[in-house]
Formats: structure tokens, sequence, C-alpha cells
């Protein structure tokens, strides 16, 4: 087997083109160039004019601690935007970001948030588990915020084909106390620690 640096992953992109599905293209193997619009659409950020419905998300989960020490998971209400203005979701200040791949089944046991954590699933599927049996299957358009700093956390592991995701962890600060699921917190930065 052959190893790579995450230099070699990024600026080979053989092993991502494939995972992106691109490695049929024989130009996307000679290197960076330009960036161009695919032929006869815009840029994907471009969607005010163009007719077509917004890329949005489909289902946020919440998972928090309750009082018994337990990981509840909530599905939020998601509210498209209006018209075909690009929209925000959060503004927060990220720690760290990670960018990263699980192989088909693999995972954690359970384990609560370290800090509070944006996963944001790419490719693949991600299952979060609860204490009660519960299981959240996450894909391509789905978020979870994850602020069970404490208690017994819960299960996180891949799906059958395996997961590609990008997890943002927010500042420890932003750790609420067991039993807590305000959400009027997440939409704003924590107060500074004294």
């Amino acid at each position: 087997m052959t190893t790579h640096s995450k230099r070699e992953f990024l600026a080979g992109g053989g092993m991502l083109m494939a995972m992106m599905g691109l490695a049929h293209h024989a130009d996307a193997a000679a290197g960076p160039g330009p960036v161009r619009p695919l032929p006869g659409q815009g840029f994907p950020m471009e969607f005010k004019g163009t007719g077509d419905p917004m890329p949005w998300i489909r289902r946020v989960f919440h998972l928090y601690s309750g009082s018994d020490g337990l990981t509840r998971a909530e599905q939020l209400e998601v509210i498209d935007p209006r018209g075909q203005e690009i929209a925000t979701l959060l503004r927060r200040t990220a720690e760290r970001v990670t960018l990263g791949g699980s192989q088909p089944n693999a995972g954690f046991g359970f384990h609560v948030a370290n800090q509070p954590t944006l996963l944001i699933p790419l490719f693949g599927a991600m299952i979060i588990g609860l204490h009660d049996g519960t299981e959240h299957v996450l894909q391509h358009g789905d978020l979870a915020y994850a602020e069970d700093c404490t208690g017994q956390g819960h299960i996180s592991k891949a799906g059958p084909e395996g997961s590609f995701m990008v997890a943002v962890q927010l500042p420890r600060s932003g750790c609420p106390r067991v039993g807590s699921s305000d959400m009027g917190a997440v939409w704003s930065e924590p107060a500074p620690a004294n």
C-alpha cells in the first residue's frame, strides 16, 4: 500500500479526484488551471437571476445533553433563503476545521463533543446513535450541531459506503451545561470567559 503525505494527496489530486468522480477527466489530471463555469452554467455561487432553486440544507440535527446525562437529538426546522440570495447559516469563529474520511462502518463508541462541533457530511453517510437505540443517518445536505459536551454522549460511525466530512470545532466556551438546549446561544459568539 502506497502512503502519501497530505500535500501529495491534495496536490496530486489523483485519489481526491477519484473520490469526487473526476478521475475520468483527462484535463483534471493536468493540474490546477483557471476556474471556469461549466458549459451553459454560471459559477455555483451565482444564484441571483438564474431561476434555479438555491442549494440549501435538507436537515439540521442538534445534539445536546439532557438533565439525565443522555444525549438528545432534535431535528430543527430548516427555512430556505428568501428569493435567490446567498444566505449565511452561521457566522462564528472556528478554532479548528478538519476534513477527513472514514472507512465503511468505522467509528467511535459513546463519546461527548469536546467542544461544540458542526458536522457536515460531503460524501457517504455518518450515523449518529443514541442510548435509546435511535440512529440518525446524515448524508450530503444534512448538518449536525453537536454540543453534548457533558454526559454519556453519542455514537458516531460511517455508513456502509464510508464517509467523507467536514468537522468545524467552535470554542469550548460555547459548551452548555447539562440539560441545556438554548439554540439562541448557537447563533452568536459566546461571551469571553473572565
